[in-house]
């Protein structure tokens, strides 16, 4: 299971671009391909608590898949939005597209959705349910020491700089600025998305697990949705206009 959570992690850098012209395989479907692979990571913690044979790792491990299942569908329509905006799954398109305005300015919703949406798929406070150390005693990871354990702590911060990464490439214009290289403009922006996720980490208490799963289905379900009629809206009206 850790072995398998760090593979998943290092292999959502493959269609990232961290750079002009550096992207490692600048696929048409990179958006599609970083989605799909990042949910693998639900199997591997589903098998960390399976795998350890003891009641709190198993509860940690289907609190977290329930968890997990439910913010990635918020998580996916928040992104459509942009992919209707841009016509393209490609992410080096997207930031080219985003040469004149950044899409956290068309898309602020998809923006705090895809940010809340994150914060739940990370595992990050105040989402953390997989650990609860107050219920689960460290949930998932109870049997798991020295290197194993570290692996797994290494993956969620790995796919915490890939989430930041992908933040930064959808909403802050990527990799596209002035006077700096194109490679220092998209660490920069990812660093400060990984410190507003630190900083909520630090800041809200951890909630309880039916108010965190009624957020996704009451909440944040609805208003992606809602993004989405509204960028459809926007694109015939700007159509309509012969902008």
């Amino acid at each position: 299971a850790p072995m398998f959570f760090i593979i998943v992690a290092v292999m959502l850098y493959a269609v990232l671009p961290m750079g002009k012209d550096m992207t490692v395989v600048n696929l048409n479907v990179g958006l599609f391909y970083f989605i799909s692979v990042g949910s693998l990571s639900t199997i591997c913690l589903l098998m960390a608590g399976w795998g350890s044979n003891n009641k709190w790792s198993l509860l940690g491990a289907m609190r977290s898949v329930a968890q997990m299942i439910s913010y990635e569908i918020p998580l996916a329509f928040s992104l459509l939005g942009i992919v209707m905006i841009t016509g393209s799954l490609n992410l080096s398109e997207i930031v080219v597209a985003q040469h004149r305005i950044w899409f956290i300015i068309l898309q602020p919703i998809a923006f705090v959705t895809y940010f809340i949406a994150a914060t739940a798929e990370l595992n990050r406070g105040p989402f953390d349910m997989p650990e609860a150390e107050q219920e689960l005693t460290a949930g998932a990871y109870t049997e798991y020491t020295g290197m194993r354990w570290a692996l797994f702590f290494l993956a969620e911060y790995t796919n915490l700089v890939a989430v930041s990464a992908l933040a930064s490439t959808l909403f802050l214009g990527g990799w596209q600025g002035p006077i700096l290289p194109s490679w220092l403009w998209i660490i920069l922006k990812t660093y400060l998305i990984m410190l507003v996720f630190m900083w909520l980490k630090w800041t809200f208490p951890r909630i309880r697990m039916d108010h965190l799963m009624s957020f996704s289905w009451k909440v944040l379900i609805p208003v992606s949705l809602l993004n989405i009629v509204i960028t459809g809206a926007g694109i015939d009206f700007f159509r309509w206009m012969g902008w």
